[in-house]
């Protein structure tokens, strides 16, 4: 077996996990409300992302 595969975040997912490193635990709504204060980013744009993210494995949770 080889070593495991490193995932690079994308700058936008960089961002998300940002809002997440400093909230602990936060619901997509959360973290868009927190990215449109500094960014024009939809709502949906925001939950697919996340959901890239959870299909990566980045991270984790209840994402419809």
């Amino acid at each position: 077996m080889g070593a495991p595969k490193l995932i690079k975040p994308t700058e936008s997912e960089l961002e998300i996990l940002q809002i997440l490193w400093s909230k602990g635990m936060a619901t997509v709504r959360e973290v868009h409300e927190e990215l449109a204060k500094s960014k024009d980013a939809g709502y949906t744009t925001t939950l697919k992302l996340m959901q890239i993210m959870n299909e990566k494995g980045i991270v984790k949770g209840t994402i419809p």
